[in-house]
């Protein structure tokens, strides 16, 4: 049996519904949809253990925050804009920095410049 990636879809919008449905058609993907105010009330995004949470930007998860990303390094984090088909993208890593070099470094590994 292929090991599948577990993906939290947190929303009640019939949006992030949709993109559960979507998501679940990748053989892939074990797609979690989480509704906010379900009963009973969902486990906790701490609790799923997912590789990926995809949430709408305009209603986000309580708890959902840089804790949370660096309990769980390598956690990504998808926040879906449905007003803009943006995607806001946040992953979590952790570096050892003993210096200002090592902080450079990070910066510089990141793969982004400022254009």
């Amino acid at each position: 049996m292929e090991k599948r990636t577990r993906v939290v879809v947190y929303g009640s919008s019939l949006h992030m519904a949709a993109i559960a449905a979507s998501l679940r058609a990748d053989a892939g993907l074990e797609v979690i949809h989480l509704e906010p105010h379900a009963h009973p009330a969902p486990p906790s995004l701490e609790e799923i253990k997912a590789v990926a949470i995809a949430f709408d930007l305009n209603d986000p998860p309580p708890g959902l925050d840089v804790t949370l990303l660096r309990e769980r390094p390598g956690l990504l984090l998808i926040g879906v804009d449905p007003s803009s088909d943006e995607l806001l993208v946040l992953r979590g890593y952790t570096a050892q920095a003993l210096s200002v070099r090592d902080l450079a470094n990070a910066i510089n590994r990141s793969g982004f410049n400022s254009e």
